[in-house]
C-alpha cells in the first residue's frame, strides 16, 4: 500500500503521509472537508471534492439520512491519543491543572467522533462548567494514600469511592450536554443517577473476586449508561463481555512491555466507541438489535 497523500484538514494543518485508503477514512469521518485541498507526492493540491475517490464519499455523506443507524465511526491518531492521556493523568494528579488538561482533553476526543454519515462531534462548554469534576477527581485519588495506616481509613477510602462515583455521574452529565455536532441537530442528557451507577461500581468490584466476571459487568454498565443517554439521538452499547476481556488483557500487557502501548490505547479506544449504535430518538430498538448482530 503506498503511503504517498498528502492533506490539510479542517483546521488548515498539513498532514501526511497517508495512503488512498487512510485518506478515504478521514473523509468519511469528517476530518477532510470537500475544500480542503489534498495532493500525491509530486502532485498539484486540488480540493478534496475534486478527487473521484473522495468525491465518491462526499456524495454518500450527502445522501446519508440525517441521523441513521449505525455504530461511533471514531479517528484517534496514535500519538495524540497517548501524549495526551499522559498529560490528563499528570495533570489530574497535580489538581490544580486538571480542569484545564481535562476539557481540553475531552474537547479534543470529541472532535476525533464521527456519527453515521460523517457528521463530527464538538464540545461546547467552559473550565467554570467542570472545573469541580476534574480538580475533584484528582482531590479523591489523594485521600486514600493520604489516610493509609490510620483509624480512618477505611471510612475514608468508602467516602472516596462515593465522591468519585458522584464526580463520574456529574462528568456523563456534563459531557451529554456539551456534546454538539457541526452542522448542530444534537442535545443530549444523561438520566441515570448517583445511586444506580454507585450500585454498579459495588457489583464490579464485587465481580473481580470471579477473576472474569468483571468482563461482563462492565459490558451491562456501559449498557446501562448508553440507554440512559436521551434527546435528539439514542445510544446503545453492542460490545461483548469476551471482548472486554481479552481486550483488556492485551492492553494490560502492552502495558507491561511499554512500547507496543500507544498502539494497543489506540486499539482499544477505537473498538469500544465503534461498539457504541447511535441512532434517532425515533428509531426502534429492534432496529438497533439487528444491527448488533
Amino acid at each position: 500500500m503506498a503511503w504517498n497523500y498528502f492533506f490539510k484538514d479542517r483546521s488548515g494543518a498539513q498532514n501526511g503521509p497517508v495512503s488512498l485508503d487512510e485518506l478515504v477514512t478521514l473523509a468519511r469521518v469528517g476530518r477532510v472537508a470537500p475544500d480542503c485541498l489534498v495532493w500525491s507526492e509530486g502532485g498539484e493540491p486540488v480540493p478534496a471534492a475534486r478527487h473521484p475517490a473522495l468525491a465518491a464519499i462526499f456524495a454518500e455523506i450527502a445522501a446519508a439520512p440525517a441521523a441513521g443507524i449505525g455504530p461511533l465511526l471514531p479517528s484517534f491518531p496514535v500519538w495524540g491519543l497517548f501524549w495526551r492521556a499522559v498529560v490528563m493523568v499528570f495533570a489530574v494528579a497535580l489538581i490544580l491543572p486538571a480542569p484545564w488538561a481535562g476539557l481540553w482533553f475531552y474537547r479534543w476526543v470529541a472532535e476525533q467522533v464521527a456519527l453515521p454519515g460523517g457528521r463530527r462531534l464538538r464540545l461546547e462548554s467552559s473550565v467554570g462548567e467542570c472545573w469541580y469534576i476534574f480538580a475533584g477527581t484528582g482531590l479523591s485519588e489523594m485521600i486514600g494514600p493520604a489516610l493509609a495506616g490510620t483509624r480512618y481509613h477505611s471510612v475514608a477510602s468508602l467516602l472516596a469511592m462515593a465522591f468519585s462515583v458522584w464526580l463520574t455521574v456529574r462528568m456523563i452529565v456534563w459531557f451529554c450536554r456539551s456534546l454538539r455536532l457541526e452542522q448542530g441537530g444534537l442535545a443530549l442528557r444523561f438520566e441515570g443517577g448517583f445511586l444506580p451507577y454507585f450500585g454498579w461500581i459495588v457489583l464490579l468490584s464485587l465481580s473481580f473476586v470471579t477473576i472474569i466476571g468483571w468482563a461482563w459487568v462492565l459490558k451491562y454498565q456501559t449498557r446501562w449508561v448508553c440507554a440512559n443517554v436521551a434527546g435528539s439521538h439514542g445510544f446503545e452499547f453492542v460490545g461483548s463481555g469476551w471482548d472486554f476481556l481479552w481486550r483488556s488483557l492485551v492492553l494490560a500487557l502492552a502495558l507491561a512491555f511499554l512500547l507496543p502501548f500507544p498502539w494497543a490505547l489506540r486499539w482499544f479506544a477505537e473498538w469500544f466507541v465503534s461498539r457504541i449504535v447511535v441512532r434517532s430518538a425515533q428509531a426502534s430498538a429492534p432496529a438497533a438489535q439487528a444491527l448488533a448482530a
